[in-house]
């Protein structure tokens, strides 16, 4: 008898055990269990209490997923079910939702109100409705209405939107064309000549302004000097302005003449306008022979706009160090400063020279259709003035 009793004591325990918070174990093959976790099994199985008062085992394989339900998610649920369908008990258990940080259902409830009553004004308000002309708008509607769309934090207009996605959409090909390129400089290397071979095509075959950016930071990044060339040969193929402007940078700074005159014939078969602001600027560089090089390609590139600051290239100023007497070297003092002056002791002894720049003339004889007026910039300066006041420029490329 009392073993009887025991059974019917435990069995109303089972059946009033009811979990103090439920989570939601999404089961594999379809199909939800809601209870409690009550621990982990020795094969790492799931131990479960449910919502009935049972206990359920699931092995690890059989559950995909496990949803956290907060306590106040679980008295949700059980408010919820019972719950009638007028504006009245919607609107208060909205209001509860709220206090309980249960946003999601908060708003469910209110979209319910305006659908039992569309003018209700409290729940069009709360979820951010606002009258507009006789109608109940949102403000994602009263934006479209003025051509505007919330996009990234804010509202913008359609077409700013277009280039954002644009931009990003070039970017992420940027970087998916950084990672390809990785990979075929690394069958470059292959001991596989097939694979070196396609790597090699693959490359060649480039010609999206897209891969532009990648293309200027594999070029900077390779080791092997041989392999530099063909980078530049392939930033020629894509036009973009990241290409150029590299092989500007190339056409000045580059040791050796021949691979900068090449990155410059480059950039002159791309057919675009070449920006010569940086051989401009390094026109007024310390270096002389840097002065000379800038010179050398803007003659070629045939800009005449080049011509004011290629006049006042002609000669410039330059500090070289004493070797011994009667001899300067072509290096200059650390400091870079101006002044000519020796210094005593063992210390390097410095003067200042002003230079003739032979390459600086030759563009300007290039650039003014053959004038020639040597080193002399008053000469040189009275020319271009009168040029300039008639209104006409000799373009060396008039015949191109």
């Amino acid at each position: 008898m009392r073993l009887v009793r025991y059974h019917i004591v435990l069995s109303v325990i089972l059946i009033t055990y009811v979990p103090a918070r439920a989570d939601i174990f999404h089961l594999t093959e379809g199909g939800q269990l809601v209870g409690q976790l009550a621990e982990r099994g020795p094969n790492d199985e799931y131990i479960i209490h449910t919502q009935l008062g049972g206990t359920v085992t699931l092995a690890k394989d059989q559950v995909q997923e496990i949803v956290r339900q907060s306590e106040h998610q679980q008295d949700y649920e059980s408010r919820s079910r019972s719950l009638p369908d007028t504006v009245a008990a919607h609107r208060s258990l909205a209001t509860w939702c709220k206090e309980q940080q249960l946003a999601e259902h908060a708003e469910h409830h209110l979209r319910r109100i305006i659908e039992l009553d569309p003018d209700d004004e409290q729940a069009r308000t709360s979820l951010g409705y606002q009258q507009h002309q006789g109608q109940w708008l949102t403000r994602d509607d009263v934006m479209a209405q003025r051509g505007m769309r919330f996009y990234d934090g804010t509202y913008r207009t359609e077409q700013d939107v277009a280039l954002r996605e644009r931009t990003k959409a070039f970017q992420n090909a940027e970087v998916e064309w950084l990672r390809q390129l990785k990979l075929w400089r690394n069958w470059l290397d292959s001991r596989r000549p097939d694979r070196a071979e396609e790597a090699e095509l693959q490359i060649q075959a480039i010609t999206d302004p897209r891969a532009a950016t990648s293309l200027v930071k594999m070029l900077d990044g390779e080791r092997d000097d041989s392999l530099r060339p063909m980078w530049m040969e392939i930033l020629s193929q894509v036009r973009h302005p990241v290409a150029m402007r590299k092989l500007i940078d190339l056409s000045i700074d580059e040791p050796d003449r021949d691979t900068r005159l090449q990155c410059l014939e480059y950039l002159l078969r791309m057919n675009d306008e070449i920006d010569i602001q940086p051989y401009v600027k390094a026109l007024r560089s310390k270096d002389n022979e840097i002065v000379n090089i800038a010179a050398e390609a803007l003659g070629q590139i045939g800009n005449p706009e080049a011509i004011r600051a290629l006049i006042d290239a002609l000669v410039t100023r330059h500090k070289f160090e004493l070797v011994s007497q009667g001899e300067m070297s072509a290096s200059f003092s650390p400091d870079g400063s101006g002044g000519a002056g020796l210094s005593a002791g063992n210390k390097p002894k410095f003067v200042d020279e002003d230079v003739e720049n032979i390459e600086v003339r030759r563009a300007l004889i290039a650039l003014s259709g053959d004038q020639d007026f040597g080193f002399d910039e008053t000469a040189w300066s009275r020319w271009y003035e009168n040029q300039r006041s008639q209104q006409v420029y000799v373009d060396p490329r008039r015949d191109e």
